[in-house]
């Protein structure tokens, strides 16, 4: 039993890994490494416990409250344990910590692509090939910025597929061992709190002193909100309404995303287009990470009792 919800962590961990990190860089850096991977793996598994913690404690089945669950992932990874959320204030609040962790890796990734599976192969293959074609883009994205090199398309394809592979063996574990219920332990809860707050008080505040005025604020609000969720959802416990477990042809539909980004990859390649595609998704996505954090407080504040 032990065992089998450590995988499941872990897996959630990679799934949130692959669209927080290798779908943001999009190509393997100079400074990457096996051992660097698998210590980010490590790190997104310990917050991706959290975030399961959030959803299964405040009941999170609705998609603005796994949305605020997902701002507090995104805040524990950006304004945590790196500072990015307060270098550029106030956008860096939504980029990256809304606009791709809690949006993206979140509400896409954890949630719709796993609806998607539920549902279907062409759900799956729809919602796949739409990611990957945005994937593309974004990657090409990254010839513009100073220090990086153009990659070449088959470095990208296999950088695309090998990843996309890990994380089609991660929703498989997911799905077949924390997919429906999960339920925290209150020793590890503590522990990776207090762990937390160390981390916060030692390393945070003293790299970027706003955050001790910050950060609290922002997750109080979030805290808060998903109480009001919690007392509007007091039947049932689940992270998944209605779960069933998905034909393993429906896993195979996830390969549309790394050759729609491909396709996409290559097409730009071969007519050599230096796109600054990255501003159009910042555009897009900063003031959707803010719009969609407001939504849903307004959302779940203004929900009735599910037995009223």
């Amino acid at each position: 039993m032990i065992l089998k919800r450590i995988c499941g962590v872990l897996a959630a961990g990679y799934i949130l890994m692959f669209y927080s990190e290798h779908m943001f860089w999009a190509h393997v850096r100079a400074n990457d490494s096996l051992g660097g991977w698998l210590i980010t793996w490590l790190v997104y598994s310990l917050a991706g416990y959290v975030f399961l913690a959030l959803v299964a404690h405040f009941r999170a089945l609705s998609i603005w409250a796994i949305f605020l669950c997902g701002a507090a992932f995104g805040w524990l990874t950006e304004g945590v344990v790196v500072q990015t959320a307060y270098e550029d204030l106030p956008l860096s609040l939504s980029f990256t910590g809304l606009a791709w962790h809690a949006a993206i890796s979140v509400l896409v990734g954890w949630h719709l692509v796993r609806k998607a599976l539920q549902t279907g192969l062409k759900p799956t293959l729809v919602l796949s090939m739409i990611i990957g074609l945005i994937y593309g883009l974004w990657a090409i994205s990254w010839w513009n910025e100073p220090g990086e090199r153009t990659t070449p398309i088959m470095e990208f394809a296999v950088f695309a597929l090998a990843t996309q592979a890990l994380v089609i063996t991660a929703y498989w574990v997911y799905d077949h061992t924390i997919a429906v219920s999960f339920k925290p332990s209150r020793v590890v809860e503590i522990i990776l709190g207090m762990l937390i707050v160390l981390y916060f008080v030692f390393v945070t505040i003293p790299a970027a002193p706003l955050a001790a005025w910050i950060l609290p604020g922002l997750l109080l609000i979030v805290i808060m909100t998903l109480r009001c969720n919690l007392k509007r959802n007091e039947d049932g416990f689940a992270l998944s309404v209605a779960h069933r477990e998905a034909p393993i042809l429906n896993y195979a539909g996830l390969l549309a995303l790394p050759m729609a980004a491909i396709l996409v990859y290559a097409l730009a390649y071969s007519f050599e287009l230096r796109w600054h595609t990255n501003w159009i998704l910042y555009l897009i996505t900063t003031p959707l990470g803010f719009g969609l954090f407001i939504v849903s407080l307004i959302k779940i504040w203004r929900a009735k009792p599910v037995n009223s």
